[in-house]
């Protein structure tokens, strides 16, 4: 199997290149986003439940949903192994867009958060 990823048809080296940024990428991105998700967002949201408020629509739906951020890096394996021309660059685009996707996601839930605790006060 390591000789089929290896192989020059998928792109050669800078394809191999593109397929580790796609992995590291969308692999950061999940570790930050489930951190966020897990640890940082209940506390921000701490404060307007216990005030009463409903938390914005866009936390309500991260809170509920961050843990799929985990989905990027096995789709990004997935288009390596199974794809098929430039399968690597497709697998690197995927992880790429599955950081700045999942990254706007939770920062703009972040900062609902915060507007609204603002808000409050």
């Amino acid at each position: 199997m390591l000789q089929r990823l290896l192989k020059g048809a998928t792109g050669g080296v800078a394809g191999l290149g593109a397929l580790v940024l796609g992995l590291l990428c969308s692999g950061i991105t999940a570790v930050l986003v489930t951190v966020m998700g897990a640890v940082l967002l209940p506390r921000l949201l701490l404060p307007l439940q216990e005030q009463g408020m409903a938390p914005p629509a866009l936390s309500s739906a991260f809170a509920s949903s961050y843990a799929l951020v985990w989905l990027g890096p096995a789709l990004v394996v997935l288009v390596a192994v199974f794809g098929r021309r430039l399968r690597y660059w497709l697998a690197g685009v995927l992880g790429v867009a599955a950081m700045l996707l999942w990254g706007s996601f939770a920062v703009m839930a972040m900062y609902l958060a915060l507007f609204s605790q603002a808000a409050a006060i």
